[in-house]
């Protein structure tokens, strides 16, 4: 009799998964030969499936060793999977509302390492010109409205490292900050007034606005904002917008802490029982 997990399993995907999970071991890297031999699969099915996985950047090849690795873009899944699981499930429902409110495309953000910040989640703008996001992109930390506001409100050291291991600056367009005394600057100008308006620093034409989550203890883990058109968040435009970013990161944050006691307090209860 079939159960639910084989009446609906696809071999291909399976066969896939097995292979993936293969580079758990030891040393991480290994040959087509040494591949099969581990998962029971002919040479032939690693290579096709290998093939198959390597456009995406699920698994890269060393052009001199011919060995192969996972991808940076299981890194970027893994990242969401660690950073994101809580705070995406409770953020949900603010970003849906910000992203009605507002029309424009909403992306949460959040600290994936010492060197970038990660989109965790979005919500896209249902207008016919508009900023599109993708859950796992990666941003380095000195452009654009939320990286900025999550290098802002990092330690010092942590912001003076990342000006020594980044130096020079990457620039990516006329706008984008590259002297590191200006950066300095306007960090602290971020952390005066509590939010940030990112005005084509990463693409031309592009505007973005972004403010701080906090969790249960005050420190700042991600970045709540919105990206449009530079046209759709001009001058005139942007005080309404920053007011509706501002109250997400606030009712994000509102919504980290309950859980957060709740969770306390369901712990206090099992040890009370126990």
């Amino acid at each position: 009799m079939l159960t639910t997990a084989t009446k609906y399993r696809i071999e291909s995907v399976a066969r896939a998964a097995d292979l993936l999970c293969a580079f758990l071991q030891p040393p991480h890297r290994f040959g087509v030969t040494d591949l099969s031999a581990m998962t029971g699969l002919t040479k032939n099915q690693v290579f096709r499936i290998l093939q198959t996985l390597m456009p995406s950047g699920f698994v890269v090849q060393d052009p001199e060793t011919k060995a192969y690795r996972l991808g940076p873009r299981l890194i970027d899944l893994a990242a969401v999977a660690v950073h994101g699981t809580s705070l995406v499930h409770i953020a949900a429902p603010v970003l849906d509302q910000l992203a009605e409110r507002t029309r424009e495309t909403v992306v949460l953000t959040t600290r994936l390492d010492h060197h970038y910040a990660i989109c965790i989640d979005k919500r896209e703008s249902a207008q016919r010109l508009r900023i599109t996001a993708r859950a796992g992109a990666r941003f380095a930390l000195h452009a654009g409205s939320s990286p900025k506001l999550l290098l802002a409100y990092s330690p010092p050291e942590s912001i003076e490292a990342y000006l020594r291991d980044h130096t020079p600056l990457p620039r990516y367009t006329e706008r984008t900050i590259t002297d590191p005394d200006a950066l300095r600057a306007e960090l602290e100008r971020i952390r005066r007034q509590g939010y940030v308006v990112s005005i084509e620093e990463l693409d031309p034409g592009v505007c973005s606005i972004a403010a701080p989550v906090h969790d249960h203890t005050g420190q700042v883990i991600a970045g709540i904002s919105i990206a449009a058109p530079t046209f759709r968040l001009g001058p005139e435009q942007q005080g309404p917008t920053i007011e509706a970013v501002l109250w997400a990161g606030r009712e994000i944050s509102r919504r980290l802490a309950e859980y957060a006691l709740g969770q306390s307090g369901a712990s206090q209860s099992v040890r009370s029982l126990g």
